[in-house]
């Protein structure tokens, strides 16, 4: 059985979790709250050199880091209710939209990111201005992006990785601060159905015992 360390805000920790519900893997869970630095030891570095979640630890005990690259993984292992289409130009659209939300949106909502920010300028803002100003930028490029392409999920009738991707950054973006994201309806289209998915709305950050408001 695998071991996730992850926290219940993180969106990453959330993208890995779906991943596993949606191909019936079974995982143990360990909470590592950032927010307290619980993930800033000794024994957590033997895991994540950087120390950031989430990791994924196989039964052969390999340390597997970075949510993407355990989400490939899984993938290449695991190809039952695969989560990439077949063909390539599809499968690189799909991953254009992981890719966008993992380097261009949730990046700068890092504690990291943000407490360098204000440490080199004048201006000071706040973290939810920060989430903002990414979020709204980020999700309308993805909204005029998905107009044309756009069925049940962001790619036609089909669950995908980007969907995954698409609801678990909202949702984090939603838990934390009720932005209110109405005006980009794809999106928004996407998100809806996505969550009529069970193992899509079980890796929820809510329903995590770890978290708290």
């Amino acid at each position: 059985m695998y071991t996730l360390y992850g926290y219940a805000k993180s969106s990453c920790t959330q993208r890995v979790k779906t991943v596993l519900n949606y191909k019936n893997l079974k995982y143990n869970y360990v909470s590592l709250d950032f927010s307290q630095r619980k993930q800033m030891t000794d024994e957590y570095k033997k895991i994540h050199p950087r120390q950031v979640l989430p990791s994924l630890v196989t039964e052969e005990g390999v340390n597997l880091i970075e949510s993407v690259a355990i989400i490939d993984y899984l993938e290449d292992k695991y190809p039952q209710n695969s989560l990439l289409p077949k063909d390539p130009q599809l499968q690189y659209q799909v991953r254009s939209i992981c890719e966008f939300i993992n380097s261009s949106i949730q990046p700068y909502q890092h504690p990291l990111i943000f407490n360098y920010i204000n440490s080199q300028s004048e201006q000071q803002i706040t973290w939810k201005d920060q989430w903002y100003e990414w979020n709204m930028r980020g999700i309308k490029y993805i909204d005029d992006q998905i107009k044309s392409t756009k069925g049940k999920y962001c790619f036609g009738d089909t669950l995908t990785l980007a969907d995954v991707f698409v609801f678990c950054q909202i949702d984090s973006a939603f838990t934390r601060f009720q932005f209110d994201f109405s005006p980009f309806k794809n999106v928004m289209d996407v998100v809806k159905n996505a969550q009529q998915i069970p193992e899509i709305e079980q890796a929820r950050g809510i329903y995590s015992p770890d978290f708290q408001q």
